[in-house]
């Protein structure tokens, strides 16, 4: 077994809990392990001390040449096997490994206990050659004559041939391309205990054959292979044509080529060290000990010497466990060998030395530090010694570290707020670039999120919002990025999933599992979510646009009813560019007096008369004409504007209400008043303070509500209803039937009218279904003493039928129009007196 030197040791690098399995386990076991956590080998452990080991090749031996698999490992496994001293030097076990010709070696305690077990991958990974594998490409690595195996030979078969060859993989013919073969897909499919290993190749599934540039560099074509979780790639020339494969094994034994030579300068470094000479620093002893920064002297060596009691402090390693020893015994291996080489350069070269490095204490804890080396020279200019001054950053890092989580990472939910997601997408662009990856990004929304914050508090919004950023998380691939920019909406970054009908399906699971009930204060809720999804570079060329255009899909699905996933395309870009402009002109429409209520009278059915009027509002923009309200009304609240316009048109109705209550004309004006003007609470006041200005009598003034805004907060709702019912104001339930229609809200609420929707009224005449729901409503409203008033009555067959139902009001377009203020007023001298003969004549012509 391998013993400690002073470098670099295993236990830096060595991955901790590894997978083992009991010498009397079955083959299949150790298999299955391996299969499972996707591993080279597994160890064989008796009482936590390693005594074996089973690899992929003895595995692929045992598919192939009958072994029973429900036999015992130890009848199979390697042994003795190697092993290495968690506190052994890095270097050393490269040259250990190099000489045995083994990729694995399992790391162990002094009492030859179990700790954990170190790569090839590991050693090399760990001496930072990267500039090497800049100046290399993948046609200098790959292996341009890979083995090919046509797609009807046997399973059995094309296992032997790998096992054989001595390679790691094999290309699968297909028609018109390649799939690959690997020592892991190998692993999973003997893991299965009734997998028929006589079938062809081509009854299984096997991955698609990646592939890319054989001029691309081995430091990227590394970062290939990490990001999408390959081993193997295939190597392209320049016409696309497939010439070889290359295999992250390959780019490792090219960097072990540079990593063997080091090794060996560093060993015959060691052979020629120099006799040591000590001498003490001329340094007032006081001051050193008194100091809170950590001093340590060394011998020209590199030997220390002495250090100070802030240095024991700081590192937890009394004076008498360091002395004699280098400074490398705090060394935290996350420096590489360059490092060094250009720290000691600069001391000789210049004298001294000053930066930010990581150690490690003695508890194990890395920590960084400030230090500064100084060389001290003698009489004849030789350096005698070196002072070391340090002291600890950690609690600068960690502020720092805050500093640097509020600039890119959101509070709430601790993911990547909106600039390290531009930051990211960026990122992902680049990628896609070099390798043709799609990227997809998803903006998604809350539906109706407010409704939950408003009922129930921030404190648990926020609760709620972290609960579904850990759903997506847990849905979301390890190269894939979710970020909250702000407010009710989440983006994702996805190229894991470049097949559309895949990405399609991913969504609707996620729809699903975001819609999963959460519970706020014993309270069950479900939000559904919108999502708006574009492609790069199918539909943007840069992330800008691509971000512009995630947002115009995302709009588009909130406008089509929410709990919707909508993919981006040019004409819905065109829309929301129309939608845009649309919301710019809106924004001025107030302040530049381009908005103006018509009004349409409401006849009472009995007597014909105009018993009032409901007021509506209309736009007319001098680029656009007039705007329809079925087109401004949801952008106003999509984009926060419909406080203000229904405050402006309530203001405007009770002013409207004053001027004819002067005019002795006997009129009550409705006013709509929107959802999330009830959600604020405060309606009531608001119309109180209103009557109180223009000295108005509640009885000129009704309030019209939909159905939907029980569905936001019914108990706002309700209350505002009370408080309006209290002081006289007449409260009517607007569209009646369309929205939430709850009968025991209607049953509890002080309500003075349900209004038909225009729907109903439209088909009574020929719809005899819709007669008798239009029938029941009214009976319903009237055994509960509420007035019925039918909405978009615009032929004289559906008044008779509404007469002969007892309804007792009804306005459309049979009676008047919307129209402004004046020509109502002209209208109503000259035609009243023709609807009392039109009802009459309507009442007769039913008798008949």
């Amino acid at each position: 077994m391998l013993t400690r030197t002073a470098s670099i040791n295993v236990a830096a690098i060595c991955k901790r809990r590894p997978i083992w399995c009991h010498p009397r386990d079955t083959i299949h076991h150790a298999i299955r392990l391996m299969s499972l956590y996707k591993i080279g080998c597994v160890l064989v452990c008796e009482h936590r001390r390693p005594v074996g080991v089973l690899t992929r090749r003895d595995a692929m031996r045992f598919g192939t040449e009958g072994y029973d698999v429900e036999s015992t490992v130890d009848k199979v496994m390697t042994h003795p096997v190697t092993t290495v001293d968690v506190d052994a030097s890095v270097d050393e076990l490269g040259i250990l490994m190099m000489s045995h010709r083994i990729r694995h070696v399992a790391v162990v305690d002094a009492e030859h206990q179990l700790v954990g077990v170190v790569s090839e991958s590991d050693i090399v990974n760990s001496h930072g050659l990267e500039h090497d594998l800049f100046l290399r490409s993948l046609y200098e690595v790959c292996n341009l004559d890979p083995l090919r195996i046509p797609s009807d030979c046997s399973i059995k078969l094309a296992i032997e041939r790998i096992r054989t060859a001595g390679h790691t993989a094999a290309l699968i013919d297909l028609n018109g391309g390649f799939a690959i073969l690997t020592e892991t897909d190998v692993i999973s499919l003997l893991s299965e205990e009734t997998f028929d290993l006589s079938q062809p190749l081509s009854s299984i599934a096997l991955n698609p054959l990646q592939s890319v540039p054989g001029s691309l560099s081995l430091y990227n074509a590394r970062r290939h292979f990490r990001n999408l979780g390959f081993r193997h790639l295939g190597v392209t020339d320049e016409h696309g044509q497939l010439v070889g494969l290359a295999s992250y094994s390959d780019i490792l034994r090219n960097v072990e080529v540079d990593y063997i030579y080091r090794l060996r300068e560093l060993l015959n470094d060691r052979s020629h060290s120099l006799n040591q000479t000590r001498h003490y620093l001329r340094i007032i002893e006081k001051v050193i000990n008194s100091s809170l920064e950590g001093i340590l002297i060394c011998d020209a060596q590199g030997k220390i010497q002495s250090v100070n009691p802030a240095f024991t402090q700081i590192t937890g390693y009394d004076e008498w466990e360091v002395i004699g020893c280098n400074p490398s015994v705090l060394s935290s291996g996350r420096h590489d060998k360059r490092f060094y080489e250009h720290m000691w350069r600069e001391i000789k070269e210049v004298g001294h030395w000053q930066g930010e490095i990581w150690n490690r204490n003695k508890s194990g804890d890395v920590y960084p530090e400030w230090l500064s080396i100084t060389a001290i020279e003698s009489d004849n200019g030789e350096i005698i010694q070196y002072a070391a001054i340090f002291h600890d950053l950690t609690e600068v890092k960690r502020s720092e570290a805050r500093i640097n989580k509020m600039v890119y990472f959101d509070e709430v939910t601790l993911l990547p707020n909106r600039r390290l997601l531009r930051d990211r997408l960026d990122n992902a662009l680049n990628y896609s670039n070099e390798t043709g990856t799609r990227i997809t990004l998803v903006n998604l929304d809350l539906d109706w999120f407010k409704v939950v914050n408003d009922r129930f508090g921030q404190v648990q919004g926020d609760q709620v919002l972290r609960e579904i950023a850990n759903r997506i998380n847990q849905q979301l691939a390890d190269e894939d990025t979710v970020a909250r920019p702000g407010g009710d909406e989440f983006s994702l970054i996805i190229s894991s999933i470049q097949d559309t009908d895949e990405l399609a399906v991913y969504l609707q699971k996620l729809q699903k599992i975001i819609s999963a009930p959460v519970v706020i204060n014993s309270t069950e809720i479900r939000i559904t979510c919108s999502m708006g999804v574009v492609v790069y570079p199918d539909d943007a060329s840069d992330a800008e646009s691509l971000m512009s255009r995630a947002d115009s899909a995302l709009l588009q699905a909130k406008e089509q009813g929410r709990n919707t996933v909508h993919y981006y395309s040019l004409t819905l870009n065109q829309s929301c560019m129309s939608r845009l402009k649309l919301a710019g002109l809106l924004q001025n429409a107030l302040e530049n007096n381009e908005l103006t209520l018509y009004y349409q009278p409401k006849v009472c059915l009995k007597t014909g008369n105009v018993k009032g009027v409901e007021s509506l509002i209309r736009w007319f923009n001098p680029e656009l004409g007039q705007v329809s309200p079925a087109d401004f009304i949801p952008l106003a609240e999509d984009i926060g504007l419909i406080d203000s316009i229904g405050s402006w048109v309530l203001e405007s109705s009770v002013k409207q209400s004053k001027a004819w209550q002067d005019q002795q004309l006997n009129l009550s004006i409705a006013v709509n008043v929107s959802a999330r003007q009830f959600q604020r609470g405060e309606v009531a006041a608001k119309v109180v303070g209103l009557l109180e200005q223009y000295r108005l009598s509640p009885d000129h003034l009704s309030i019209e509500l939909t159905e939907t805004s029980f569905m936001h907060n019914a108990e706002k709702t309700l209350s505002a209803i009370k408080q309006l019912s209290l002081i006289g104001i007449n409260v009517a339930i607007d569209d009646f039937g369309t929205g939430y229609s709850s009968l025991n809200y209607v049953r509890t609420m002080p309500l003075s009218q349900l209004k038909v929707d225009l729907s109903f009224i439209k088909n009574i005449v020929e719809s005899v279904r819709d007669r008798k729901l239009v029938q029941a409503i009214i009976d319903m409203a009237h055994a509960l003493d509420i007035e019925v008033i039918a909405e978009g009555v615009e032929t004289c067959e559906q008044l008779k039928l509404l007469l002969e139902m007892g309804c007792d009001q009804a306005q459309g377009y049979l009676f008047c129009q919307p129209i402004p203020a004046g020509q109502f007023e002209k209208w109503l001298q000259d035609v009243s007196q023709a609807h009392i003969s039109l009802i009459s004549h309507c009442q007769l012509d039913g008798s008949n």
